[in-house]
């Protein structure tokens, strides 16, 4: 037989065993043996164990994942309207001690939608968040009604979360008091990035815990639209980011100043070098001829073999400190009717204007709703020209319309890209209206 033909044939039968090793691998159970089935089954026991039903959406999604033998790893509860007499509701308590008792591991996102969560329940996700068996990453709890009493207890589990990096308490109405627990709580917390606070009955004095917790936490993404911190809440929140940048600011012109110097000191070398030159030329031509011999040789190197390819080094923890990459303020009553007067939004955008153009790592910024007024709107102008001239990179920015279009327009431009922030079912909470 040809040797072409013998070496195609041999080609094919290698293809067919890479197919069956490759469908073989696909068939094995990524779940662990039935993982999510078992976990189906303990939740359809405890809800009738409670009286209760199932939450449509994680049943279906359960029993998707159990026919595929897949892992579910983002669980999404939301209370069902009861229409008629006989309709069961859903309740949390079941579905955590589903989790608990299979020892379920791969959840990694937890959402729960416009469900009144009890100090009970929030105590039970608690003890859940506080088993370092379970890596979360992700809480979101809309609208549950958390008070003060509760987010305290639940702001004291987050010391123990290693992997959790976002948390959503939007439309929760807690306060200020409410904040400074939550801050208290996230104090000894060093891997959460993202915290939103969205229409939760915040004013000035929340400015501060939240600035105080920025300073000493990794988080460097605030979502807080729908507050009232005010001209003085919002200068209180970022006074220390607003410094640290100043100061980073200065520590990169001198780098520059340095580099400057180093290059003037590497011409002067070279000019000196260029010089001396004429001289050394006599110098070089008696020492021509040791370069011809085999003395003056240089010895080649042995080629070595295949080079080991380096491990990759896990990612290195997030910094701590004053870093601000996202603000979002919209609709923060950031005008000049508040205590602080006429000037307190100028002020106020004057620090923001700081905060532009020195700092490289500040992304993204939303004032709407907020009236800034043209002198403000011409500060956030200045410290984005500025941040451009300093080569900082892009920022995106969101202001009001309510000054001259030409103001407006430039900002638009120069700080384009930022999308409004969709509210889940349109749903929308009233402030109260300033006296």
């Amino acid at each position: 037989m040809p040797k072409g033909k013998k070496r195609g044939k041999g080609k094919g039968k290698g293809k067919g065993k890479a197919k069956g090793k490759s469908k073989g691998k696909d068939q094995k159970t990524p779940s662990g043996d039935g993982e999510t089935r078992r976990l189906l089954k303990a939740y359809e026991k405890n809800c009738v164990m409670t009286n209760s039903q199932m939450c449509p959406g994680i049943r279906k999604l359960l029993r998707a994942a159990a026919e595929e033998n897949k892992l579910v790893t983002k669980f999404i509860l939301e209370t069902v309207p009861l229409v008629k007499d006989g309709d069961l509701p859903v309740l949390f308590e079941p579905l955590i001690a589903s989790l608990r008792q299979e020892r379920y591991k791969h959840i990694q996102d937890i959402h729960i939608w416009d469900y009144p969560m009890s100090y009970e329940n929030i105590a039970s996700l608690a003890g859940f968040l506080e088993k370092s068996f379970h890596p979360m990453r992700l809480i979101e709890l809309l609208d549950c009604l958390i008070d003060v009493e509760t987010v305290s207890r639940l702001s004291r589990s987050f010391k123990f979360c290693e992997f959790l990096t976002t948390i959503v308490l939007d439309y929760n109405e807690f306060g200020d008091n409410g904040c400074q627990s939550l801050c208290n709580g996230l104090v000894d917390n060093i891997s959460v990035l993202s915290l939103s606070l969205c229409y939760c009955d915040l004013n000035i004095p929340s400015g501060k815990y939240l600035g105080d917790i920025v300073s000493k936490t990794a988080i460097r993404e605030l979502y807080l639209d729908g507050n009232e911190l005010e001209c003085e809440g919002a200068i209180d929140l970022i006074k220390m980011c607003v410094s640290q940048a100043e100061l980073e600011a200065f520590e990169r012109e001198e780098e520059a100043k340095r580099a400057e110097e180093e290059k003037l000191i590497e011409r002067e070398k070279e000019s000196n070098k260029d010089d001396a030159s004429g001289r050394s030329g006599s110098e070089k031509d008696s020492n021509g001829e040791k370069s011809r011999t085999g003395s003056g040789k240089k010895k080649k190197k042995k080629g070595k073999g295949k080079r080991k390819k380096k491990k990759k080094a896990p990612p290195a923890p997030p910094p701590v400190g004053p870093w601000l990459h996202k603000l979002h303020l919209a609709d923060n009553g950031i005008d000049s009717y508040g205590n602080d007067g006429t000037f307190a939004p100028i002020i106020c955008m004057r620090l923001f204007k700081k905060l532009l153009m020195n700092s490289k790592c500040f992304v993204e910024l939303d004032l709407e709703d907020n009236s800034i007024g043209e002198m403000g709107g011409r500060e956030i102008l200045d410290g984005l020209t500025a941040r451009k001239e300093a080569k900082l990179g892009g920022c995106k920015v969101r202001t009001t319309h309510k000054m001259t279009s030409a103001t407006f327009n430039a900002i638009v431009k120069q700080g384009a890209g930022l999308k409004k922030k969709g509210k889940r079912k349109g749903k929308k909470k009233g402030k109260k209206k300033k006296k």
